[in-house]
């Protein structure tokens, strides 16, 4: 009899540290890439130094406020089904979300577009050169229920105000 409740006390604990961790997975077909330069020495929305040509920026989950967090979580691996060509002469089919483009979801994209960081103004014409792409992806992402309870931003403000200046100037 003893050795019922030791069995259902492991499974519970079993599945609790089964349903701690959340494994977030989807395809999305023929949606819009494209490409974005920020100033040297800017931080991403969730507070990452960006890397060129693997960063990542997706809308906010709710269009218009930044608050929201990102559509998909921080450190969402994309990967498209066919290689994007860059500046550089190679393909790449790998990037990692940590930033947030188009907060007021106004541009004429895909609902699940993505913006590839291209590095700095120094490299705005590569970025206009890779113009509009369409890409098929799978995003995956294993994050603890903590990292999905307390999704983030460390430089919210900071990024809000950066979001209403370059508005105001538009």
């Amino acid at each position: 009899m003893k050795k019922i409740p030791i069995i259902l006390g492991m499974l519970f604990i079993l599945g609790a540290s089964i349903l701690s961790e959340s494994t977030l997975a989807a395809t999305y077909v023929n949606q819009s890439v494209t490409a974005y330069v920020a100033d040297q020495g800017s931080l991403t929305y969730h507070g990452t130094v960006p890397v060129m040509y693997s960063t990542a920026a997706v809308r906010p989950k709710v269009c218009g406020n930044a608050l929201s967090g990102t559509k998909f979580p921080a450190g969402t691996i994309i990967t498209t089904q066919a290689g994007l060509p860059f500046p550089d002469a190679r393909l790449r089919s790998t990037f990692q979300v940590y930033d947030m483009g188009d907060v007021k979801c106004v541009k004429n994209v895909t609902p699940n577009w993505f913006d590839i960081f291209f590095g700095t103004s120094e490299n705005y014409q590569h970025a206009i050169n890779f113009g509009f792409k369409t890409a098929s992806y799978n995003t995956s992402s294993t994050l603890s229920a903590e990292d999905l309870n307390s999704e983030d931003i460390n430089n919210t403000e900071e990024f809000i105000k950066e979001e209403e200046k370059e508005a105001t100037n538009n």
